[in-house]
C-alpha cells in the first residue's frame, strides 16, 4: 500500500506542534498536534510513490505507530492508500471528478463506493432542449455511463443558439439520434438507450422495465406543470428520486426542486402550496390570447440551470452528499445575477406523501 495525500488537501504548518490540513474543496479544516518536524515532512512526501515499510525506514518510525497515524488521516478524507490504475481504470480521465468525490468521503474504499455508485447508476432525461441537451452533456462529463434520453423531436434552425450539440448539420434529423452521437464522442462505450416518443402520462408505464435511478424532467410539453405532476407521481410510486429541470421565463430561469421520495416534500407539496398562495379573483383577470407563445432565450442562461441541475444530480447518483435544492426552487434573474429561493415543508395533507397519502413510507 502507497498512503498518498488527497490532491485536494493542503498542509499548513501553523506552529512547531499544530498542523492544519485544509480540504480546498470543502472549505473545512482538520488541526492535530505534532510532537517534532519529522511528521510535517513525512506528511509532505505523502505523494503515492513509496510504500509504508519504505516510509517507516527512511522516517525512522515503528510501523505500527506510522500506520496507526496513516489511518488517522485516512478516516479524515485527508489520505487515500490509492493505486490509481487499480483502484480506478478511468482515473486519467475523471482524476478531478473523483478528487472532488474525494472530500466528501470518510475512507478510501468509501470513495471507491462514492464512484462506483456514480459510474453504475442509469439516468433518464426527459427533454433533449435549452435545458435537457446540456444536462446530458454533463452527466457523461462527470463520469455517468449509462443514460436513457428521451423525445420525440427533430433538430430546428431555432435550437441551435441555446441548446447543446446540435449544428446546422443536424437540422431535420432526430435530436435522440445527434445527441448519442455526440455524447458518445466523450467516452466510446457509454451506454444510450432512445425513446423517440414525446412524454405523456400514458407513456410512463412503458418506462417499467428499466432500471432507473433518477429521473430529470426538462420536458415542456404541454406544459411543465403537467410533466411535473406525471413524473412526479410516477416516481412517488416507485421510488425514484427526480430533478425539474427549470425554465425561463420573463428574464427568471427557474431552478426546479430535488424530489426524494418520502423524504423531501413531494411535487404534489408544492403544488398545493403554491395554489394556496397564487389564488386569486379570477373575474378580474383578463386572459391574453397568445397563441404558441414564444419567450426570449439563449444559450447561457440555459446551460446556467444546467449545471445546476447537474451538479444536484452528481449528489443523488453518487450518494456522497444530500442535494441542496429539496424542499426550495428557486429563481435566477438575468440582470442582477442573484437567485432567490422559496422554501416549501413536506405537507402533512399531501395526496401523495403525507401520512394518509397513496405513497406514504415511513
Amino acid at each position: 500500500m502507497k498512503p498518498k495525500l488527497s490532491a485536494t488537501v493542503s498542509v499548513v504548518k501553523l506552529t512547531s506542534s499544530i498542523l492544519e490540513f485544509y480540504k480546498t474543496n470543502t472549505r473545512s479544516s482538520i488541526k492535530i498536534k505534532v510532537g517534532n518536524d519529522t511528521i510535517f515532512d513525512l506528511v509532505n512526501h505523502l505523494d503515492g510513490i513509496k510504500s509504508i515499510e519504505e516510509l517507516s525506514k527512511e522516517y525512522n518510525i515503528e510501523k505500527s505507530s506510522l500506520e496507526s497515524f496513516l489511518n488517522f488521516l485516512s478516516e479524515r478524507g485527508l489520505l487515500s492508500f490509492i493505486e490509481p490504475k487499480n483502484d480506478f481504470s478511468d482515473y486519467e480521465s475523471y482524476r478531478r471528478v473523483i478528487n472532488l468525490l474525494g472530500d466528501y468521503a470518510a475512507s478510501h474504499k468509501n470513495l471507491v463506493e462514492f464512484w462506483d455508485n456514480l459510474r453504475n447508476s442509469t439516468v433518464l432525461v426527459i427533454g433533449l432542449g435549452a435545458v435537457g441537451s446540456w444536462v446530458s452533456c454533463n452527466l457523461v462529463q462527470s463520469g455517468v455511463k449509462n443514460l436513457i434520453l428521451m423525445d420525440a423531436d427533430k433538430v430546428e434552425a431555432s435550437n441551435i443558439h441555446r441548446q447543446f450539440g446540435y449544428s446546422e448539420m443536424d437540422i431535420g434529423k432526430s435530436k435522440v439520434d445527434v445527441m448519442e452521437k455526440f455524447l458518445l464522442q466523450y467516452e466510446s462505450d457509454i451506454r444510450i438507450t432512445k425513446i423517440k416518443e414525446f412524454l405523456t402520462n400514458e407513456k410512463l408505464p412503458s418506462l417499467n422495465g428499466y432500471k432507473i435511478d433518477l429521473i430529470i424532467n426538462c420536458a415542456d410539453k404541454p406544459n411543465v406543470d403537467s410533466t411535473s405532476l406525471w413524473i412526479g407521481e410516477y416516481c412517488m410510486e416507485h421510488n425514484i428520486p427526480h430533478i425539474v429541470g427549470g425554465g425561463y421565463n420573463q428574464h427568471l430561469s427557474l431552478i426546479g426542486q430535488t424530489v426524494i421520495p418520502n423524504k423531501t416534500a413531494c411535487v404534489k407539496c408544492f403544488q398545493k402550496t403554491l395554489d394556496e398562495e397564487n389564488t386569486i379573483d379570477r373575474t378580474r383577470v383578463k386572459k391574453l390570447m397568445v397563441e404558441n407563445r414564444k419567450v426570449g432565450s439563449f444559450g447561457p442562461m440555459c446551460s446556467i440551470i444546467a449545471s445546476m441541475v447537474g451538479m444536484e444530480a452528481i449528489k443523488i447518483l453518487s450518494k456522497c452528499a444530500m442535494p441542496s435544492n429539496i424542499n426550495r426552487r428557486g429563481e435566477f434573474d438575468i440582470f442582477s445575477m442573484n437567485i432567490k429561493y422559496k422554501n416549501f415543508e413536506r405537507r402533512k395533507d399531501c395526496e401523495w406523501c403525507g401520512k394518509q397519502g397513496k405513497y406514504y413510507n415511513y
